[in-house]
């Protein structure tokens, strides 16, 4: 059996132009930029990496992202949920996988891509200003929202899933290019986080807590 490389697709328009400037080094006989563009290849190569990950068997709602959960709180969500929401968010480094994968299996139902600014993430007002994209996927009366954001490198969001479309608990939804930021909501009503701000979490492998009473 063939298997595939562990990189996300979008890695080939990238890794191809440095391709191309080392060849063009070989071809001149310029040697002085070939470990900056070695060093370039490999970080591309990193980033994109989409490594595969087995979903735990256990019930619960698992992290959207990899990184460093930066906030818990309560919220009103208008856009999909229409209710009281516990509202989790993540911060993506560059060193972090970059693929984010649905909490839930179930439906997506709601997608909608929204421009904005390109602010670092890490500032307060990058979360409520920053492009982004939203995807929400249900469940019979179990729904979540996904948020895909930019940052001040990462300029590019891809989502790989239309509305309609069935997706599976820990599955690829999509990728955020360079250093982002992703959030997470469900209903404040139905859930109970298990985490807490300040510690990494890993998309379709961490839980980010259960749903009340249940078993």
């Amino acid at each position: 059996m063939i298997h595939r490389l562990p990189v996300d697709k979008r890695v080939w328009p990238g890794t191809s132009l440095i391709l191309v400037f080392l060849f063009l080094e070989l071809y001149w006989d310029v040697y002085s930029v070939t470990p900056i563009l070695v060093g370039l290849l490999i970080a591309q190569l990193l980033f994109f990496r989409d490594p595969p990950r087995k979903t735990p068997l256990a019930q619960g709602l698992l992290a959207p992202a990899d990184g460093k959960v930066v906030g818990i709180d309560e919220v009103f969500e208008e856009k999909f949920l229409n209710e009281a929401a516990v509202r989790i968010r993540i911060f993506l480094s560059v060193f972090d996988v970059h693929v984010t994968r649905s909490p839930l299996a179930g439906i997506v139902k709601f997608q909608r891509y929204i421009k904005g600014k390109f602010l670092n993430v890490l500032r307060k007002d990058a979360f409520e200003n920053n492009e982004s994209n939203w995807i929400g996927v249900e469940n019979h009366e179990r729904r979540v929202l996904v948020r895909q954001m930019t940052g001040a490198i990462a300029r590019r969001i891809y989502w790989d899933v239309k509305i309609g479309q069935v997706v599976g608990r820990g599955e690829k939804i999509g990728m955020i290019c360079y250093g982002s930021g992703v959030e997470f909501y469900v209903a404040k009503r139905a859930f109970q986080p298990t985490i807490q701000a300040g510690q990494h979490v890993k998309a379709g492998l961490t839980f980010l807590g259960q749903w009340i009473n249940e078993r």
